[in-house]
């Protein structure tokens, strides 16, 4: 059995479905020519709330997101204000942006901060995480991890190998 999906077709997937579930034949339906083809309906495009990665920050994150800052002997937070100079706070905040969205347009925005936003804030301000050199106004030099470049029979053990 079939079930209806969402979408332009959606009245005459259900009318189908309706049809199995009586024994009605299905409608004989003529397909028309390459010519005659009306084009497809252009989906609705819902634009992004906030421009970039840049307005997202400026504009909502650091205005809704509270905790205190590590700024002399006192337990809080890393942070810097100079996010955007560490390569993994650059992909986190962009995936954390790029989710955000989606979940304004699909009403899941619980789910975005506790699935998203609270396991991603917790890496960048970890104790050792990307700002963990940082103060909150005073950015220092990024140090990313090493890696040395895998033998050749190391990797042709893998599956992509």
């Amino acid at each position: 059995m079939t079930s209806p999906v969402n979408g332009a077709n959606a009245v005459e997937d259900l009318t189908t479905l309706l049809d199995q579930l009586t024994g009605a034949p299905p409608p004989q339906v003529e397909e028309p020519s390459p010519e005659m083809a009306a084009p497809a309906p252009a989906e609705d495009v819902i634009e992004p709330a906030f421009r970039d990665l840049d307005a997202f920050m400026r504009e909502y994150l650091t205005q809704v997101v509270e905790r205190r800052v590590v700024a002399g002997p006192k337990a809080g937070v890393y942070w810097c204000s100079s996010w955007w100079e560490h390569p993994e706070a650059i992909s986190r905040l962009y995936a954390l942006w790029r989710e955000w969205e989606k979940a304004r347009v699909e009403d899941t925005m619980s789910m975005w901060w506790i699935h998203h936003l609270d396991p991603h804030l917790a890496a960048l301000t970890a104790e050792y995480g990307p700002f963990c050199k940082c103060d909150p106004d005073i950015h220092k030099p990024v140090e990313t991890l090493t890696a040395d470049r895998a033998p050749a029979e190391v990797l042709a053990q893998l599956p992509e190998g």
